[in-house]
């Protein structure tokens, strides 16, 4: 009795509460973590998996404080010399170039 005990009810808790607080530490919120937490609880089986899958493609996403969000690409060449060339809007997006002097 004390088995079976431990291994459906103390063991997901275990796992539940781990899982909630290395959510807060992945950047979910608390209401993320919690419902996180929760699946993980009642069909460990399932969410578990699909913890450790999101948390991997979130891991990727997380922002760095204080860097900035993405690196600053460069202009491309027709966008510098645009002024001689006669190029006024963009090709990719139609987006009107303002000339500045």
């Amino acid at each position: 009795m004390g088995f079976f005990f431990i291994l459906l009810y103390v063991v997901p808790l275990i796992v539940a509460l781990w899982v909630f607080f290395d959510s807060q530490k992945h950047g979910y919120t608390f209401t993320q973590g919690l419902l996180w937490a929760i699946g993980v609880f009642f069909l460990l089986i399932v969410f578990l998996p699909l913890y450790f899958f999101y948390r991997t493609k979130r891991k990727q996403l997380v922002k760095v404080p204080g860097a900035p969000p993405f690196p600053p690409a460069p202009l491309p060449a027709f966008i510098a010399v645009s002024p001689t060339r006669g190029i006024q809007n963009l090709p990719h997006c139609g987006q009107k170039l303002k000339l500045q002097d």
